[in-house]
């Protein structure tokens, strides 16, 4: 879980630095684009690994 919020945080950093920061247009849309494959990778890892906690176990 903690790779995953690592992930989320370097993320939000480069998202925040593509919003905040005057770049040029392809760093930008770089940075952009880490950002958005980090955080849904994180999101949805931390979704599946929610749905794993919530099933019965099957004993």
């Amino acid at each position: 879980m903690s790779i995953y919020l690592l992930m989320l945080v370097i993320g939000f950093t480069f998202l925040f630095l593509a919003i905040f920061l005057n770049l040029p247009e392809k760093l930008k849309w770089l940075f952009l684009a880490v950002a958005v494959i980090l955080n849904v990778t994180s999101a949805v890892a931390a979704m599946r690994m929610g749905l794993r906690e919530m099933k019965p176990d099957k004993r």
